[in-house]
């Protein structure tokens, strides 16, 4: 090669070894800005069926250097969304599509699973029946730039309130609270670092509330967890309790947890009756169109442990349902002292889906004759109950 053609490619050479060096240096931040730790999947808890959610997966990452320099943000995590592909774990329950659009086909519990590169992420998600609004958590914020991504609540057996709200952006500090619930009816207000929290408005287990933060302000309803159950409000609300004997014993306990919750209670038991019995008296019709009441309590059953002929039973809880209509309405199960030959199953099945309290594992100190609680046995039975009807009703 002649001098001449060695002098033309020295600045050449340069120019290609500051390229190859920007690239380099342009390929080592690239990489640092995606050392990922982890995928997740912005998370739906709960969902009705016949509806549908769009679904997102996202990646945290962080910042450990650039190019071997420390980085002083290197403990902070960063996040944005993937292109995941998506499957549940039965597809008789719900479908998924490449996209991540989620539709519910009927109730049940099911697992969720997303994949992007090397890394998997699952969440489980439950389809009920009905739900207001399609599927939960909601979250929305105005006045913050703090993006909610994962809310957790749960009220312990022990009525311990915990909270749990992640964030999109890593700058903004996770909320972690844990306290004693208050035994009062909502609003719930919290004092926490930076603002406050309240908790609204509860039906059943999913709560709706507010997270105040200096300006801002992130609201939520969201399918709350736990043992316990949110206080009922039973305002100007008319409560009949009726039934066999059980009923009277319940309503010893009941009656002062309706009036906790602003309501009135009407304790009405027909001593050794069956449903047979009720259903050819018309009995429920007569109470209704006597008492009017909002909400139905029925306690009956506990006569007919030990019958065989269920069909005519079948029959009977079928016609006091229809009777009783649209109002809300909620059987109790007869505590049955000795296994059954079939009642408990049959007023299960023939009564409104859902709203049948199976007492047949109910152990409480009983009377004499070995059937009737204790007063001390009415009042753990009642509570059980209660629990059980604030957690759906």
């Amino acid at each position: 090669m002649s001098p001449l053609l060695v002098k033309a490619s020295r600045p050449c050479v340069s120019w290609l070894c500051a390229l190859v060096l920007a690239t380099l240096l342009s390929s080592c931040q690239f990489l640092a800005r995606r050392e990922t730790i982890k995928i997740g999947i912005d998370r739906i808890t709960h969902i009705a069926a016949g509806q549908s959610v769009q679904l997102s997966a996202y990646q945290e990452f962080r910042l450990p250097s650039k190019c071997g320099v420390p980085n002083a943000a290197s403990t902070d995590l960063q996040s944005e969304p993937v292109v995941a592909r998506w499957s549940v774990s039965d597809n008789t329950l719900a479908k998924i599509n490449d996209q991540g659009t989620l539709v519910a086909l009927k109730p049940g519990k099911m697992t969720v699973k997303s994949v992007w590169k090397n890394y998997e992420a699952e969440a489980s998600i439950e389809i009920v029946k009905d739900l207001p609004g399609g599927f939960l958590p909601k979250l929305t914020s105005q006045g913050t730039n703090c993006k909610p991504h994962v809310i957790d609540l749960d009220l312990t057996a022990e009525h311990t309130l915990r909270f749990y709200l992640n964030f999109a952006d890593k700058q903004c500090q996770d909320v972690i609270f844990e306290k004693p619930a208050p035994q009062q009816q909502f609003p719930w207000t919290f004092e926490i670092q930076g603002g406050t929290l309240e908790l609204r408005e509860a039906h059943g287990q999913i709560v709706n509330g507010d997270l105040h933060l200096g300006a801002g302000q992130i609201s939520f309803t969201v399918w709350s967890n736990g043992g316990s159950a949110y206080p009922l409000s039973l305002a100007n609300k008319t409560v009949l309790l009726t039934g066999d004997s059980m009923a009277e014993g319940i309503g010893w306990s009941m009656k002062k947890k309706v009036e906790d919750a602003g309501g009135h209670i009407i304790v009405q038991p027909v001593y050794s009756s069956t449903t047979v019995q009720w259903q050819d008296e018309g009995r429920i019709r007569e109470y209704i169109e006597r008492f009017n009441p909002d909400i139905i309590f029925v306690a009956l059953g506990s006569n007919e442990i030990f019958v065989t002929d269920l069909e005519a039973r079948a029959k009977a809880v079928r016609g006091i349902s229809a009777d009783i209509g649209s109002r809300p309405a909620y059987w109790i199960g007869p505590p049955s002292w000795k296994p059954d030959k079939g009642i408990v199953r049959v007023i299960e099945e023939n009564f409104k889906e859902g709203h049948f309290y199976n007492s047949n594992s109910l152990v409480v100190p009983r009377r004499k004759d070995g059937a009737h609680p204790t007063v001390e046995g009415y009042k753990i039975w009642t509570e059980l109950i209660w629990t059980w009807y604030a957690r759906i009703g």
